[in-house]
């Protein structure tokens, strides 16, 4: 059905119900005029204002949210690439779509972009990838640990696994950024990697230089990544909490000694 935009009838609100509309027609929408409004427009359409409250309320950092969940977005994504051919663009003109969505201030055009990377440049090359995802820090375009730490765990873990050695330089420059979540997204990566136990010597460079940091949530990236390398080595997390109780929190302790005895 030329110029129109197929939504699954499940994902429909009001008033496009599955009785009644499966196609919101493009010309209805006055701000489509690219890939990155359809998408906005759309996820707009699918908002819960319930919703949205609460995950502001939940993540603070005074982010704005549509109230879209995460599959309704990634369903948003695939139709209107499929819809328009966005992944067999020129890579500027997919990473120029791309930063325009994580500029945007709401949390789902973020991650809209963020899914997009997955789902499309999964297994790809990761220097250009690392490459946009910096302008993004550098834009101060990621400014919560929701949007930070959703891109860490479904884009950044599987580069380090992938691709060491593109990754973890530019991890380096990160850990010793000024910018808060620059700096967490350095360690963030390594808690949901497969190969965790192959980075020991970088996540203990990272996380003295974290832990020593006032920011809340530099500190609480360390904890969670000695949380998940205490699977495989208790000793050395007790040895870093006891080298550095000097800078850790209660709520560090507790999330990197979750399963120690």
């Amino acid at each position: 059905m030329e110029g129109t935009f197929k939504v699954p009838s499940t994902l429909l609100p009001w008033p496009y119900s599955a009785k009644s509309v499966n196609f919101i027609p493009i010309q209805l929408i006055n701000t489509m005029h690219t890939p990155s409004q359809l998408i906005q427009s759309h996820l707009t359409a699918l908002g819960d204002e319930h919703k949205a409250r609460w995950l502001e309320n939940y993540v603070k950092h005074d982010i704005r949210s549509k109230g879209v969940g995460i599959p309704q977005i990634r369903e948003v994504v695939k139709a209107v690439t499929k819809e328009h051919g966005l992944n067999q663009q020129p890579v500027e003109a997919q990473f120029a779509i791309l930063s325009d969505l994580m500029q945007q201030p709401f949390t789902e055009d973020k991650l809209a972009a963020i899914l997009y990377l997955q789902l499309y440049w999964k297994g790809m090359d990761a220097r250009p990838q690392l490459s946009l995802i910096s302008e993004w820090f550098d834009q101060r375009w990621i400014s919560d640990w929701n949007v930070c730490d959703w891109l860490c765990v479904r884009l950044l873990s599987p580069m380090v696994d992938r691709s060491p050695e593109q990754a973890l330089p530019v991890l380096k420059a990160w850990n010793a950024d000024e910018y808060l979540w620059t700096a967490r997204a350095s360690l963030v990566p390594f808690a949901q990697c497969k190969s965790i136990t192959e980075h020991i010597d970088t996540i203990e460079a990272f996380s003295i230089t974290l832990i020593q940091r006032e920011e809340r949530f530099c500190k609480t990236s360390v904890g969670w990544v000695l949380r998940e390398y205490s699977r495989h080595d208790k000793a050395f997390v007790r040895r870093f909490l006891e080298m550095y109780k000097e800078w850790t929190t209660p709520e560090v302790v507790k999330n990197a000694r979750k399963y120690i005895s």
